[in-house]
């Protein structure tokens, strides 16, 4: 691809001691000697950086898919705000390209380094990685990329082809992994820790990802259906974490602290102060009295003289916390409204893991499958199994400072879907719902409120994807928001694509595809 190859971190695992160390901006691949096990911690470690802030998908989608906005206080954020962008804005494919390249390293070398083991885990990874690549931009090159000299100028494939070949390539990964011999763990993957069981089940999660994104195609279930039952080995049992050894040193942090919250001497970063929450999510979560999940995916707008940490007070009045609405020019200062919570920014809390994949999406996709495939009670369970894990990650049950035991947070679930049985024609309590379409709607609700602060870009996926229009001709937000989030610049469709980039039609020009709309090219499973 003639990319150049960037960095955030390279976790090193240090043989004599199992400790992990993360040595910034170092290249594996430029080494004297590298090795496949030192460039697949490595890469795994920028995946998650890279869903995490490092490449902006993260801050994008969020603000896209009605999660955050910006205080005025501040300038700047043109292009999210307006819609008002150029094939220069948003380059996010060149450097998943880099990540999937790390990958492809692994899976050439892997055997030759005595960790064969990590072919199917790096396939994974890579379908992780292609699949954020199609829903950004349709089209792309595939099947003659990651090629090096081979293929300088790779031709571009159909998104939807690309998208079955994942499956094919996860059914694939899966069968590496069973046939490889494998240690009793491995340090040097740090999101697994080398257990094949865990692998095999998060590919078979990706998997329903992948299948339940193309479920509004008309005439695609008979497909999903096949792929579905072809599924062996279960589902992801957990929050799918990447940690590498964070450290409270510049460079090492925990990718969301780092990009959105403090520094390693717990100062305040201008991006924590600018990010502000979307005014449709703090509504949400008002308009269902769920407390609980306001108080830790935002913090209030109460601040005690000489308070520091925006989470010292959490107030359980909703009436004090303060969403903007996104592309205001006035109005909403920075002290007035509320940022990003202690669900994944906490002052002080600078290890914890980042989160590749959460328990309550995967259980939102099974929830979604029932329903709409099989029409078993099972998608009852899912959808409160999902509910309850979305509660427990809002409370960082796993964390040091979690604010909320499991026991606590599972409670409080349960108690928001039974006193909560409706809000705006949107079912909060599945069982109540007397209607498919209100069933699946509520999945998709659920769904969406689960990736607030988790994983925006895929936010942002299934926003276009259960995007409806209602008898009126206004376009709703899973159904749960009078209106999308829309700027007050520009008027008329929100995006549905991004550009390709500008070096690609300078470097690739014979293959971009041409005179593509961001507003009206849409992805294929995009057919709402």
């Amino acid at each position: 691809m003639n990319m150049k190859k960037y960095f955030l971190f390279l976790g090193v695992i240090a043989l004599a001691s199992c400790k992990k160390y993360l040595d910034v901006n170092t290249n594996p691949n430029t080494a004297t000697v590298t090795k496949a096990f030192y460039v697949f911690t490595n890469a795994e470690v920028v995946t998650a950086a890279d869903k995490d802030g490092r490449t902006g998908a993260q801050s994008l989608g969020a603000t896209w898919a009605g999660y955050w906005a910006h205080s005025t206080s501040f300038t700047g954020g043109g292009q999210e705000k307006t819609y008002v962008f150029t094939n220069g804005d948003f380059n996010f494919f060149d450097t998943w390209y880099d990540n999937l390249t790390d990958y492809q390293f692994v899976i050439n070398n892997a055997v030759k380094d005595g960790v064969g083991y990590f072919i199917g885990p790096s396939k994974i990874m890579q379908c992780y990685v292609w699949q954020k690549i199609v829903d950004g931009y349709g089209n792309i090159p595939y099947s003659e990329a990651l090629k090096g000299t081979i293929s300088t100028y790779p031709k571009y494939d159909d998104a939807k082809t690309i998208y079955e070949s994942l499956i094919t390539t996860l059914t694939q990964a899966i069968s590496d992994i069973n046939s490889a011999t494998w240690p009793l763990s491995d340090p040097q993957d740090v999101v697994f820790q080398g257990n094949k069981t865990k692998w095999i089940q998060f590919a078979n999660t990706l998997k329903l990802r992948i299948l339940m994104r193309q479920a509004e195609i008309p005439g695609r279930g008979a497909y999903i259906t096949a792929a579905y039952n072809a599924i062996s080995g279960g589902f992801i049992t957990d929050n799918v974490y990447v940690q590498p050894g964070y450290q409270k040193t510049s460079g090492k942090m925990s990718p969301l602290y780092a990009n959105f919250g403090y520094d390693q001497n717990d100062q305040q970063t201008g991006t924590f102060a600018y990010r502000k929450m979307n005014r449709v999510i703090i509504n949400w979560f008002k308009n269902t009295l769920d407390i609980f999940r306001l108080q830790r995916v935002a913090t209030d707008t109460v601040h005690p003289a000489g308070q520091v940490d925006p989470n010292a007070y959490v107030s359980s009045n909703p009436n004090e916390y303060n969403g903007v609405p996104m592309g205001s020019p006035t109005g909403f200062l920075e002290n007035a409204c509320s940022s990003i919570g202690s669900e994944v920014i906490k002052l002080g809390d600078a290890t914890r893991p980042s989160v590749l994949f959460s328990l309550a999406e995967s259980y939102f996709l099974q929830a979604e499958y029932q329903e709409r495939f099989v029409g078993s009670g099972s998608a009852n369970t899912l959808y409160t199994e999902g509910v309850k894990a979305a509660f427990r990650l809002a409370a960082a049950t796993y964390s040091g400072t979690a604010s909320a035991d499991a026991t606590t947070a599972n409670t409080a679930a349960t108690t928001y879907i039974s006193s909560t049985p409706v809000t705006g024609g949107i079912y909060v309590n599945y069982a109540a719902a007397t209607t498919a379409a209100d069933r699946v709607r509520a999945i998709w609700v659920q769904k969406w409120v689960s990736l607030c602060n988790i994983d925006g870009w895929e936010a942002w996926a299934e926003y276009r994807r259960t995007n409806t229009t209602n008898a009126a001709g206004v376009v709703q937000t899973f159904g749960c928001c009078p209106t999308s989030p829309k700027s007050v610049t520009v008027t008329g469709a929100e995006p549905v694509r991004l550009f390709y980039p500008l070096r690609e039609e300078s470097v690739n020009s014979a293959n971009v595809p041409q005179n593509i709309s961001v507003f009206t090219s849409k992805i294929f499973w995009d057919v709402n």
